[in-house]
């Protein structure tokens, strides 16, 4: 056991604990204004040496600043562009508000405030995102035997409210390919545009579309890596969720590739940047050439990603199911997707409550027939 040990101070008398670490180390805790105080944290200290729960106060004098530093060092499992991301939150946002503080000095209260103020400036899901890295960080912080519990976990944050999707038809497709063609003058970029919306790519994983990646043979795209921006500069890396896929295109836009591809070597680009040859980027692409063609077809704000929300409707009416789907846009899995695409399916529920009273109205049918019979054989 410990001791408790008197002193005074200009503000009065104050209580010291002095005990032992697991390791047989003496430490010791001061400023305990009664002597009630001093004796619980005592009892505190030696039920958690007991039963395996104690944390060492000096493990958590960590600065908040230091840590994330550390642990977003250890974190080699992260891509390029969620890291540049996390850095992010964590330069802008973490450590300016929070940095100073030591990890055991870290309260629930002062943590939620930080993240209400963050909504002041942030929209929910990057609220969530940023919240979600300092959660992070302490939760490892725990795993390490810094901190007893995570202060950052079930705070209150902002909910995100469900944007509503758009989807285009086969038939505005068709007008935006040509309108994006016409604008592009043979830069293959109508061409482009089908294939985001028949293919479902990410914009990362068309920009790293390589002429090798298409097989003519079978009219499929092989996605295995994707073009990710950091500090303003492309990097290869493998698709979200690691997701090496397989993905069909109509014959008839398959085509069009084989003629697009048609001369050049299997490690070239298949869609590349107007004037320099290199990456296409996104935001040049819009500038260039969508947003004008998309206000041209009537649909104004459209942007690239919107065309895989409309590979999805699309395929959907055209029979496939979730795990299809899932496949097909690279998901991690069915939930994912029906997360997503949800409404989508909302047919499919239609069409299960006809089946089924198909089913009802075939069997009272039937059972109408037998009644019929042996009456009849009951007449006669």
């Amino acid at each position: 056991m410990g001791t408790l040990t008197p002193y005074d101070t200009a503000n009065g008398r104050r209580y010291r604990v002095r005990y032992r670490k697991p390791d047989k180390s003496q430490t010791d805790k001061r400023g305990f204004r009664t002597r009630r105080d001093a004796d619980l944290f005592l009892a505190s200290v030696e039920i958690a040496k007991h039963t395996g729960r104690y944390i060492d106060p000096s493990r958590a004098r960590v600065t908040v600043a230091d840590w994330t530093a550390t642990w977003l060092a250890s974190r080699s499992d992260l891509r390029p562009s969620t890291l540049d991301r996390v850095n992010g939150a964590i330069r802008n946002h973490i450590v300016p508000e929070l940095g100073r503080i030591a990890l055991g000095d870290l309260e629930r209260l002062q943590i939620q405030q930080w993240a209400s103020g963050l909504s002041v400036i942030q929209g929910p899901a990057s609220v969530r995102k940023i919240v979600n890295v300092l959660s992070g960080a302490l939760q490892l912080a725990v795993d390490d035997g810094r901190l007893a519990a995570n202060p950052a976990q079930r705070l209150k944050l902002p909910k995100i409210s469900k944007s509503q999707k758009r989807f285009l038809s086969h038939a505005q497709v068709a007008a935006l390919a040509k309108s994006v063609e016409a604008h592009s003058a043979g830069n293959g970029y109508g061409l482009l545009v089908l294939v985001l919306a028949y293919g479902g790519l990410r914009w990362g994983e068309l920009a790293g579309l390589q002429v090798r990646d298409f097989d003519a043979a079978t009219s499929r795209l092989h996605i295995r890596t994707m073009m990710v921006e950091v500090n303003g500069y492309f990097k290869e890396s493998s698709p979200k969720d690691y997701e090496d896929r397989f993905i069909p295109m109509p014959a008839s836009i398959a085509k069009q590739l084989a003629l697009h591809v048609a001369g050049k070597k299997p490690t070239d680009l298949m869609f590349v940047g107007a004037r320099g040859g290199g990456v296409l980027r996104n935001r040049v692409f819009r500038r260039g050439w969508f947003d004008a063609a998309a206000i041209e077809i009537g649909v104004a704000g459209l942007t690239p990603h919107e065309l895989r929300h409309t590979c999805a409707s699309l395929a959907v009416s055209a029979g496939a199911n979730v795990k299809v789907l899932q496949r097909m846009l690279g998901h991690a899995s069915a939930k994912e997707t029906l997360d997503t695409y949800s409404d989508l399916f909302d047919a499919d529920l239609d069409s299960v409550a006809a089946a089924l009273n198909q089913v009802i109205i075939k069997m009272n049918v039937g059972k109408r027939r037998i009644a019929d019979i042996c009456n009849n054989s009951g007449n006669g």
